[in-house]
């Protein structure tokens, strides 16, 4: 999972699924977070033309060819038909993001990457991994307890 997640931070192009203009919306959060952290955002959200002035796609399916990675916040009962639209697509790896709870794990959407040789992380905040303060703490403190690969280096700034 270690190379997938620095693929990710290598990426200056990511799509996040799940996305919206709601202030306390976690994906919405996530985009500007990464954002932050200097790479291009590309939300995806059928129901909405644009976010944080972003223009929105309605699937995974329409991302442009060269956005590779995506990070998916939704509950797991969306993830798999995300993951499905990915096949196919420019898309090389996906996140799905686990905060509080569940986060957007799905064995299906696992078994449909692993099929389609998605690479995949899972059980991971990205933003342990983008984010700064807090967020960089929680990655150290992990670290610490051997939550993370083990052969990861926080990299970011």
């Amino acid at each position: 999972m270690k190379k997938t997640i620095q693929a990710f931070l290598d990426s200056e192009k990511i799509a996040i699924a799940g996305a919206s203009p709601n202030k306390d919306n976690f994906g919405r959060s996530l985009m500007i977070e990464i954002e932050k952290a200097g790479k291009e955002i590309y939300p995806i959200n059928p129901k909405y033309a644009e976010i944080e002035g972003k223009l929105t796609v309605p699937t995974a399916r329409e991302l442009q060819s060269d956005i590779e990675s995506l990070i998916i916040a939704v509950p797991p009962r969306l993830t798999e038909e995300i993951v499905s639209q990915c096949v196919g697509s420019g898309i090389k790896r996906v996140w799905m993001v686990r905060g509080m709870g569940k986060g957007a794990y799905s064995k299906e959407a696992l078994e449909i990457c692993i099929q389609n040789k998605i690479d995949v992380v899972y059980g991971f905040c990205p933003l342990m991994f983008f984010g700064t303060g807090f967020h960089k703490f929680h990655f150290r403190l992990r670290k610490s307890f051997g939550k993370v690969p083990s052969e990861f280096k926080f990299t970011m700034n």
